[in-house]
């Protein structure tokens, strides 16, 4: 059996019990609950977890106020994430209200509503939240995943709300009957989503890049995909903060349509201005950050590279 199918199945098993107990005992009650697990299970006994978090947040302290307490702030970094995933069941169940939202930019969505346009986005926070912005009109969205079992996960989706106008399209590999098909999704007035912060497995499209102080390769695969289709390009990030749920909405582009000359050029030039963004993002809610393995070990082709520190 490979690792992806195991993956699968654990992650299905965990979302539905957890899924129970939201719908038993309540949003508040359930994060209370997830706390003893997250200690007992995974700050304790997950110490690569741990390892992870402990690099992220000493690579985010310079870029923050104040610094966060060691080493309760590997335990605080793991139950945010923990108390993340109960939100995005909230989230998922229309539990999250309008009310509750901080919106910055909702302009971008509004001018773009019913037209094609690619959404960026990185495991930071909460994407769920967008369920909360109510549209004037239904808004499809196709969230690009890499990931070959793509079909469980829509149905169990769709058990969780009927209603939902997401849907989860794999795409393993950008080949020109992909290409063919996002470019219908963006003709019907769907938006297409994409996280730009992991490399796809076996995937050699990388550019390295520094972010929080130290060099990273980040993936070129959304990038390319808005340079392929041509079609407005927004960055969201949906975060908890201050006892309220902010949206934050940034335009990068109305159009990414450059001279083949200048298109590496380019493409590196419009990523290195995201993730600036995400660093400012991180340097403002640094527990928000979830990507909970060696990121610049892993995946720097020369991890002893260091890059000039610049502060947000």
């Amino acid at each position: 059996m490979a690792w992806q199918d195991t993956q699968e199945k654990g992650n299905t098993f965990w979302l539905r019990l957890t899924l129970l107990l939201y719908k038993l005992i309540g949003r508040h009650l359930l994060k209370l609950l997830v706390a003893p697990v997250v200690i007992f299970w995974y700050w304790l006994f997950t110490p690569r977890l741990r390892r992870a978090s402990r690099q992220y947040l000493d690579r985010v302290t310079p870029y923050l106020q104040a610094a966060p307490a060691k080493p309760l702030s590997t335990y605080r970094h793991l139950l945010s994430f923990a108390w993340v995933f109960v939100d995005k069941l909230a989230g998922w169940l229309g539990d999250v209200s309008e009310d509750e939202l901080v919106l910055q930019g909702h302009e971008h969505f509004r001018a773009h509503y019913g037209k094609g346009a690619l959404i960026i986005t990185s495991h930071f926070g909460n994407m769920e939240l967008l369920r909360a912005i109510k549209a004037g009109d239904p808004q499809v969205i196709n969230v690009l995943v890499y990931n070959k079992h793509t079909e469980h996960f829509n149905r169990l989706l769709k058990h969780i709300d009927p209603t939902a106008l997401v849907r989860l399209i794999s795409v393993d590999e950008l080949g020109i009957d992909t290409a063919i098909f996002l470019q219908e999704r963006l003709d019907a007035g769907e938006w297409l989503m994409v996280a730009a912060d992991r490399t796809p497995i076996q995937s050699q499209r990388t550019d390295v890049l520094p972010f929080l102080g130290h060099n990273s390769a980040w993936p070129q695969g959304g990038w390319l995909l808005a340079s392929l289709l041509k079609c407005p390009v927004m960055a969201v990030f949906c975060y908890p903060h201050q006892d309220k749920q902010h949206v934050d909405i940034h335009l990068l582009s109305e159009r990414f349509d450059f001279p083949r000359s200048e298109r590496r050029q380019q493409l590196r030039r419009i990523m290195q201005d995201y993730i600036t963004i995400v660093e400012q993002h991180c340097s403002l809610t640094p527990y928000q950050w979830f990507n909970f393995y060696p990121f610049w070990d892993e995946q720097n082709p020369d991890p002893h590279t260091k890059a000039a520190p610049e502060h947000v």
